[in-house]
């Protein structure tokens, strides 16, 4: 248990809530700059079984943010790359390493059996893919977004995605990212999903949003 005795000195913390993190089962979707942040910290603070999922490749433009990643990197599959530096992190984890598009027809089944789906894509329309299996499957969904100075977490039980944000939002032109806002949102979003997971906060259906162009921070209660 020397990996986690500072965990454990935590006074919120203990080897029960511990056991809990070990035996949850996550899917993360997207391993750019917030899917690395947050599997980083899943994997190094309890969570042992996780599977990622994504399809691209490392590009020279994705080091200002994505962490796991090396300029030797350049063209190799991100999510091999991801993978190997993950169980370099935990050897006890058991990561599993999906190259896939989430679309409409594959998201569903491939969410199937999870206790939960994190969504840190970058784009709406995947992102309400996401939304749409997560539904069907009955299982809560963690939704992360960052663009620009502006980033926003929900951890979605009784809502969904959908039922917030229309269809229309994917169309909007995206803004260019600080990879710090992005890690500041990412490791935010993590510290509330590990308490949550084990009933030291109830942060479900809580939009949680965050732009620090205008110095503005809050959350709106979404039961």
């Amino acid at each position: 248990m020397n990996r986690y005795d500072r965990l454990l000195q935590l006074s919120t913390f203990s080897k029960e809530k511990l056991n809990i993190l070990l035996s949850k089962k996550v899917l993360l979707i997207g391993v750019g700059g917030v899917g690395q942040s947050v599997a980083t910290s899943l994997i190094t603070n309890g969570i042992l079984d996780l599977t990622i999922v994504d399809f691209d490749r490392v590009e020279i433009s994705n080091l200002n943010r994505q962490i796991l990643l090396k300029e030797d990197d350049e063209g190799l599959s991100k999510i091999e790359v991801v993978q190997k530096e993950l169980e370099e992190r935990n050897k006890d984890a058991h990561i599993k390493a999906l190259l896939k598009r989430i679309n409409s027809e594959n998201a569903t089944n491939i969410s199937k059996g999870y206790d939960v789906i994190i969504d840190a894509v970058d784009n709406w329309e995947t992102k309400l893919v996401i939304a749409q299996a997560a539904k069907e499957n009955q299982t809560p969904l963690l939704h992360i977004g960052v663009d620009g100075n502006r980033g926003q977490f929900c951890l979605f039980c009784e809502k969904s995605l959908s039922d917030i944000f229309s269809n229309e939002i994917k169309t909007e032109p995206r803004d260019g990212v600080l990879g710090s806002m992005v890690h500041s949102v990412a490791e935010l979003a993590t510290t509330y999903l590990i308490n949550h997971l084990v009933g030291n906060k109830d942060i479900s259906d809580i939009l949680y949003y965050f732009d620090f162009e205008k110095d503005q921070f809050g959350k709106v209660l979404l039961k």
